[in-house]
């Protein structure tokens, strides 16, 4: 019996020690259209083969979207503003970011790989998830497209059964999910392999959340994939990894949750906000109007119940100060970014949601209150230069 390590990560997911597999096992395995792993994260820990098994046998198969037209929204006035809460719309930097063809104008460091992906990206400019993708694209160089959405019809993605944004078509592969967008992808340069070959080291998994609902997530999202011996060479150690990883993940599940209800604290602020957005954003004549002042209505009420679900202070401004300062706690003195010298992948990910909201009363008053300006441009001047395309990280 041939032995085999399956390397899955998880929040529902333990390691255990590496089991042998069968040959029945080997079978189930393909089904889940994961391969036997030629890459490995730098701390790896294997899952039991049966544990995956168990998960994969809960799941609820299908697209979790497909009833989605059943739900269309028949006014626009109030389509904008629920649109607004379910996909997250925030505020971008007035600062465009240039995107179309920088990856394939840059030479790269001899030790890096020399594949580049062809990338569409699918977004709402003034998203903070599609913010942080565009600064990761950005940094290392990687060309690509932009397709804006239109948020209340998104007849753009209509080819999609995922119909969140942001998601990439990477080769012809669709990637959904800004931080599976970046693993994949930064995996992609490190290793010199495809991304249809990558995504497999991902695998999706479906489960039943407390509420009873079927949700379906890939699983290592904020692992970076190695190869055999050799690959690993000049990338962080072990620690740098997981400490990168636990802050990536801290973004997504905690700092980003403060900026809504920031940006739509006041009714001027509200206003204020989602004048750029109703600029910004791919809205005809009525729904830019909408969208303005229906919107901007809408969601300074529902900021109030947003404090309260994600547990922020009772002036939010704090809450945002707090997470910045939490931020340049945890880069300390010696350190110029997270990464050392150079951003690492946590680096652009506080960036990117941060920029969501640049030229924007929280952002100045942000920058006013913490002491998150010196590293917020320094990283920026990384991204806008693409240092990441001539360095190793």
């Amino acid at each position: 019996m041939a032995s085999f390590r399956l390397y899955v990560w998880g929040s529902n997911l333990k390691a255990v020690r590496t089991r042998a597999l069968s040959h029945t096992g080997q079978s189930h395995l393909a089904t889940l259209g994961v391969r036997l792993p030629q890459l490995r994260p730098h701390d790896s820990s294997p899952v039991s083969f049966s544990r995956l098994r168990s998960l994969h046998q809960q799941a609820h198969l299908g697209d979790w979207y497909r009833n989605l037209s059943s739900r269309r929204i028949l006014l626009i006035s109030g389509g904008i503003g629920l649109t607004a809460i379910a996909t997250g719309l925030r505020i971008h930097s007035h600062a465009q970011c240039r995107s179309q063809s920088v990856g394939q104008e840059l030479d790269q460091d001899a030790s890096s790989p020399s594949i580049r992906p062809t990338v569409t990206l699918y977004q709402y400019q003034t998203c903070p998830f599609c913010c942080k993708t565009r600064a990761f694209l950005d940094y290392y160089g990687i060309g690509y497209k932009t397709v804006e959405v239109n948020p209340l019809f998104k007849k753009e993605i209509k080819f999609s059964k995922y119909r969140k944004v942001p998601f990439v078509l990477a080769d012809g592969v669709q990637v959904n999910d800004s931080s599976l967008v970046v693993s994949i992808l930064r995996t992609c340069t490190i290793t010199g392999r495809g991304v249809a070959e990558v995504l497999a080291f991902y695998p999706e998994m479906s489960y039943t959340d407390a509420k009873g609902k079927s949700q379906t997530e890939r699983a290592n999202k904020y692992f970076i994939m190695f190869g055999e011996a050799g690959e690993t060479e000049g990338t962080a150690s072990i620690g740098e990894s997981r400490e990168e990883r636990q802050w990536r993940e801290w973004v997504d599940t905690r700092m980003v949750h403060a900026l809504s209800p920031n940006i739509y604290r006041t009714v001027q602020e509200s206003l204020q906000a989602f004048n750029y957005l109703s600029s910004a954003g791919n809205f005809n004549t009525l729904e830019r109007f909408l969208a303005k002042y229906v919107g901007a209505m809408t969601m300074y009420f529902l900021a109030k119940s947003l404090k309260k679900k994600y547990n922020l202070k009772p002036d939010v401004r704090q809450s945002l100060y707090d997470y910045c300062n939490q931020w340049t706690r945890a880069i300390g003195k010696d350190r110029k970014f997270m990464g050392g010298n150079q951003p690492n992948l946590a680096d652009l990910a506080v960036y990117g949601v941060l920029s969501a909201i640049e030229g924007l009363d929280t952002f100045r008053d942000m920058l006013e209150h913490t002491q998150i300006g010196p590293w917020y441009q320094a990283v920026q001047q990384g991204v806008t230069q693409h240092h990441g395309a001539i360095s190793t990280s």
